[in-house]
């Protein structure tokens, strides 16, 4: 009999587990645990004999060590539960594709391996049991994935002109296509409909439309132009880095291309709305290349069928967001990581986790060179870069000159929520024939509704917010609960005159609808997008000319090139700049930069912000693309007040429905943690949210895991259950 330490599924316990077959690292168990059948993970071997007998196994094991090393360095570095760090590794539904075999330990049995089910046809259950008994037989399950099969080898064309895709109304899908057709000529038609996941219909209806044609073609067409390679050498840890527009993507996508010839490269990138553009990319500059996609916007079937061809081993790139850096990925030859700097890779809720930290652990364990790119790298990232503990890759900007404009809001002429001037030069480029993207940080029509008379602010029941008016509905909506209110013209206080102060991108767009009668103006916020990947769509009709003006909410400023934008609005930075968080000012700073990046591609491209603060640092280096300046002074600020890279930071969440009891559990924790540098605890600066009240209190160590260990015992010791994030990019506490 033999012992094992395993991991529970979906939570933060282990216990110890008995077989007399050896169990493998990784390997998934089931056993009975209060009284149902629990799924294990198998961690290691085991001392203890109080142990549960394993009643059923996969009989294989889809992760190595290594995986159970990162898994189990994930669960200290951030606190996760184990369990949950685990499931990550798997999609979900995965065992909806599972079946059962039977394999064969001896050359005398007369086959290798047999379906379970026909075996126990074939043979009988007790003869199966006998053989099981002897270690002649074991059964091992595998996950069988239907891959679509080409019939005949059809080919996809594009075959209409530029004027006339211009001028031919498509739906977001026949656009996905067009731009896929539009780097890749002649693809198969089995690949277009996997990669794209669009139906059939969507092909028929272009080819009706005279926009494709489909040919019965065997040889595959010629790579339409030949591509430089990368020369240069890798280090083990490695940084792009430069300006939008400098040429940091097309090396990341020939380095994938080289790498791929040695095993499998996992890309990783912040947003769904970017991967079909880089796929499309990839597919036009490698034709032949195997290219996997994994997100969370996948179908369900999908999604274990590309994790399958990882784990198989039967693609040569897999390009993903966040949740792709837990896919395990068969032979490893190099992980890329595309604006690592974004937040969007780390998870705040449960199991809590940095993607780019994950990579980073991925790399060392696997010993695969690490790519990371961005233009405002992480400060960590910086850091490291400046020590020289991280090889560096410099890009410089060829050819777009972008002329920036400050806009002090205290002293122009204002029409509605614009500066004069920024209208001008909204005219100017419509005019030169480009087109104009707009930055709002709010959705909706006004930020905020309040009485002319008493001063009363409209704020939701639920939560310690202002109601936001949408002017389509007519209605007053909590950004954070989603709750909705009727709207009434009179205050509920006093009786006098409600109206509406600041602006959101619904009133921008009535207000450039207004100003511009004959242009095309559009926006695009979560009230209009509920799949991230119509963004995609937005851009394509803005590159196509059907949109003159884009307004948009922070998506609006991810990383995407379109040459035909002119000009980049951006304006309401302010109230970002004096939120109550440690990285306030680095995020306005990136979010300036990346947003700007926009009017940086190929030619000239002009920038604006409309601000009240022009003097602030953070506004006068961003402007300047003052990285190196604005980075030194964040970190000199950040050094005098320990703050990260200098020191860990863990952040502590209560959520309670009495306003002080918060206050009164976390003072007990903050208690309890002698010898540490504790801030709070205080009210959070979203004080109440969706009826629930929050406090919170911060944690700085050198000693992260020390520490976080010290936090979970005496929180258990307590009797508390709080939201633990270690290292987050922000202050904000999730739902």
């Amino acid at each position: 009999m033999m012992y094992y330490e395993a991991a529970i599924s979906g939570t933060g316990r282990t216990i110890c587990v008995r077989s007399e077959e050896p169990l493998n690292p990784g390997e998934r168990i089931w056993v009975g645990w209060k009284g149902e059948r629990t799924k294990c993970y198998v961690i290691g071997p085991s001392f203890q004999k109080d142990s549960f007998t394993v009643k059923e196994r996969d009989g294989r094991s889809f992760l190595t060590e290594k995986h159970v090393e990162i898994a189990k360095w994930i669960s200290r570095r951030f606190g996760s539960p184990i369990g949950m760090v685990f499931d990550l590794f798997f999609p979900p539904g995965i065992d909806d594709y599972v079946t059962e075999k039977v394999i064969s330990q001896s050359p005398f049995l007369g086959f290798e391996e047999m379906l379970l089910s026909d075996f126990v046809k074939d043979k009988g259950e007790k003869v199966l049991e006998e053989m099981l008994k002897k270690g002649l037989v074991k059964i091992e399950k595998s996950f069988y994935i239907k891959e679509p099969k080409p019939r005949l080898k059809k080919r996809v064309f594009l075959k209409a002109s530029i004027p006339e895709l211009v001028r031919t109304p498509l739906t977001l899908k026949q656009k996905m296509v067009v731009e896929y057709l539009q780097f890749n000529g002649g693809v198969l038609l089995e690949d277009l409909l996997r990669d794209l996941e669009v139906s059939r219909s969507v092909i028929e209806s272009l080819r009706e439309k005279g926009i494709i044609e489909v040919l019965h073609q065997d040889v595959p067409p010629k790579k339409r132009s030949n591509r430089t390679t990368f020369k240069e050498e890798l280090s083990d840890v490695n940084l792009f880095f430069g300006p939008a527009g400098s040429g940091k993507t097309e090396a990341l996508l020939q380095l994938a291309g080289e790498y791929s010839r040695r095993g499998t490269v996992l890309f990783l990138v912040p947003e769904v709305s970017i991967l079909t553009h880089l796929l499309s990319r990839l597919k036009g500059l490698f034709p032949q290349m195997r290219v996997g996609i994994y997100h969370s916007y996948l179908s369900k079937s999908r999604k274990n069928l590309e994790w399958y061809r990882a784990v198989e081993g039967k693609i040569d790139i897999l390009l993903g967001t966040r949740s792709a850096v837990f896919v395990p990925v068969k032979n490893f030859s190099l992980i890329i990581v595309d604006e690592e700097h974004d937040e969007s890779f780390y998870q705040y809720s449960p199991p809590s986790y940095d993607a780019v930290e994950v990579a980073r652990e991925i790399s060392r364990v696997f010993e695969v060179p690490l790519v990371m790119s961005s233009a405002t790298p992480a400060l960590k990232t910086y850091v490291e870069a400046k020590e020289g503990k991280i090889k560096v890759f410099t890009f410089v900007r060829k050819h777009a000159d972008v002329s920036i404009e400050v806009v002090d809001m205290r002293k122009e002429e204002r029409v509605g929520s614009f500066a004069r001037k920024t209208l001008d030069r909204m005219e100017e480029t419509l005019k030169e024939g480009r087109r104009v993207l707009v930055y709002v940080r709010r959705k909706g029509y006004w930020g905020r509704v309040q009485c002319e008379t008493c001063g009363h602010v409209l704020k939701c029941e639920d939560c310690d917010v202002s109601l936001v008016f949408h002017l389509d509905s007519r209605s007053l909506k909590c950004h954070q609960c989603g709750r909705e209110y009727g709207f009434e013209e009179e205050c509920p206080v006093c009786g006098g005159k409600l109206s509406g102060k600041g602006f959101g991108t619904e009133k921008i767009e009535r207000e450039l609808q207004r100003y511009f009668p004959e242009r095309r103006v559009m926006r695009i916020d979560r009230e209009v997008v509920e799949d991230v990947m119509e963004v995609e769509d937005y851009i394509n009709r803005l590159i196509s000319g059907e949109i003159d003006i884009l307004v948009g909410t922070r998506m609006v400023t991810k990383s995407f090139d379109v040459p035909e934008i002119g000009l980049v609005c951006v304006l309401d930075v302010d109230s970002l700049i004096f939120l109550p968080d440690f990285s306030a000012s680095l995020r306005v700073f990136q979010l300036i930069v990346q947003v700007f990046g926009r009017a940086s591609r190929k030619g000239t491209g002009r920038a604006i912000l409309q601000t009240y603060n022009p003097d602030e640092e953070v506004i006068m280096r961003a402007i300047k693309e003052d990285v190196e300046g604005f980075y030194e002074r964040e970190l000199e600020r950040r050094k005098s007040l320990g703050y990260p890279p200098y020191k860990h930071l863990i952040h502590i969440a209560l959520k309670s429905k009495d306003p002080n009891q918060g206050k009164r559990l976390l003072t007990r924790l903050r208690n309890s943690l002698d010898g540490e540098e504790v801030l709070g605890p205080a009210e959070h600066w979203m004080f109440k949210l969706k009826g629930f009240y929050r406090h919170h209190l911060v944690v700085k160590t050198d000693k992260v895991e020390e520490t976080l260990s010290k936090v979970e015992k005496y929180s258990k010791v307590l009797g508390l259950d709080p939201l633990i994030l270690v290292d987050p990019p922000s202050l904000e506490i999730p739902d």
